[in-house]
């Protein structure tokens, strides 16, 4: 029954899949941005240090960021309005069955698309294997850390319009937090991790400095890496619990 699901929520993608394309415009973007620079700066090391921890690191959690929150935040919200979720209430389909068989095709999505932009990125400036594939398996921890938030949207914002609203806030605080310590520690000529004390709470700074150690930017991540997967993990327990909680196939009236 969960991959019946898995088959039409993947159907579902292909039918609005200019929806799904609109979600990976802007890791797009940085691809596309960083294939230019690849090709017009001369100075070939300065452009891979660029590329490496700068354009590859924020394509990675763009993406994340879309297919883990913000297409299924929509996909919820519109459900619940257009009342799927009460006519798959009448059927013999548990909702379980249901939620797991979405989840496993968001994770195929993903992985397909992730594979790509590392290949893409791979041919630019060159990944190696061992960093290529951890990269890969530490962006799946992030997305699982990350899916769960998604439900308790849904449950505060129930129409896709209000979901769309709150989006933008949420993109531009889990995006600043990691840019604006680097800024200020780059002005201070201090290491950014002097302010990852304050940000453990954002998976996506954990992505980012997990990252740039794989991509031989920095010598070390400020945590160790079983640390950040605890974190992660930990996170990921806690947000499942809330959304257990919180999120409800229908509105008391």
């Amino acid at each position: 029954m969960v991959w019946n699901v898995t088959k039409f929520y993947l159907l579902e993608q292909w039918r609005n899949k200019w929806t799904t394309f609109g979600q990976i415009m802007a890791p797009l973007i940085f691809l596309i941005f960083a294939l230019v620079i690849k090709n017009t700066m001369e100075n070939k090391t300065v452009v891979d240090l660029l590329i490496k921890s700068q354009f590859l690191p924020f394509t990675l959690l763009i993406l994340i960021f879309s297919l883990a929150l913000s297409l299924n935040s929509l996909l919820l919200s519109e459900k619940k309005e257009d009342g799927t979720f009460l006519l798959l209430k009448r059927t013999d389909l548990k909702l379980n069955s249901y939620f797991m068989g979405v989840a496993l095709g968001s994770f195929m999505i993903f992985n397909v698309l992730l594979i790509l932009f590392m290949l893409s990125y791979k041919w630019l400036v060159g990944i190696d294997g061992a960093a290529f594939l951890n990269i890969c398996l530490f962006a799946n921890v992030t997305l699982l850390c990350l899916y769960p938030a998604s439900y308790i949207l849904a449950s505060f914002f129930k129409q896709s319009k209000k979901v769309v609203a709150i989006l933008t806030p949420i993109t531009m605080l889990l995006m600043f937090s990691i840019t604006m310590p680097s800024m200020f520690a780059m002005i201070q000529n201090q290491s950014p991790h002097i302010y990852y004390k304050f940000l453990f709470w954002n998976p996506m700074m954990i992505m980012n400095d997990f990252t740039l150690l794989e991509l031989d930017v920095v010598a070390s991540t400020w945590l160790p890496t079983y640390q950040y997967l605890f974190i992660l993990i930990g996170m990921s327990a806690v947000l499942w619990f809330v959304a257990l909680r919180m999120f409800k196939i229908a509105d008391p009236d």
